[in-house]
């Protein structure tokens, strides 16, 4: 093999080499996003007379929070912005019922409000409102409880889900969807 040969195919591999390299998921920028946004969540409000849901469902929203990308969860005077809720009504409603009147089948539904507030200034920025059915069969062990109990990881799926309007298609961004800046079809005047 000449020696002009030998340097081409030293070229050719090198170049080959190089083509590669981002393929195999290497990358010349870092491999976390350093634009974090920072959430204060305190325990959710209860108007209803079911107690204790409100734990839970700050709980899994806290949860959901930690699995988005460009989200952390703060003490609240490091947030730039608080997430409080509030479950505004907890309803039962009978499904099917048997020959003799006994339930056989029941839903239930779950309304929160959150406010999306500044950190600093405490001004409430937005309001959004969710709601989740559930049944659940009371022959097989199932309550009220236990519906509203796995109704909290939607729920907080869905509130996640709305705050997100309030980061800048931050989140979708990361999952590299839409590019940070552009404006959306949820996207409304903040309340005054």
């Amino acid at each position: 093999m000449s020696r002009a040969g030998w340097w081409r195919g030293a070229w050719t591999a090198a170049a080959v080499a190089l083509a590669l390299v981002p393929g195999c998921g290497y990358s010349a920028g870092p491999m976390t996003r350093h634009d974090f946004r920072r959430v204060y969540v305190p325990i959710f409000k209860n108007q209803t007379f079911w107690r204790d849901f409100e734990v839970g469902l700050t709980h899994e929203v806290e949860i959901e929070l930690g699995a988005r990308p460009g989200i952390s969860i703060v003490p609240q005077e490091r947030a730039d912005i608080v997430l409080a809720g509030t479950i505004v009504d907890f309803q039962q409603h009978v499904l099917t019922e048997s020959t003799t009147d006994a339930v056989r089948e029941s839903s239930t539904v779950t309304r929160v409000r959150v406010d999306v507030k500044d950190a600093r200034t405490g001004e409430i920025e937005r309001t959004f409102e969710v709601r989740y059915r559930a049944t659940f069969v009371p022959a097989e062990g199932q309550t009220a409880t236990t519906s509203a109990q796995s109704s909290f990881v939607p729920l907080a799926r869905r509130i996640v889900d709305g705050l997100e309007d309030d980061f800048p298609r931050a989140s979708a961004a990361a999952r590299g969807e839409v590019p940070a800046d552009a404006p959306g079809p949820t996207d409304r005047p903040r309340n005054p």
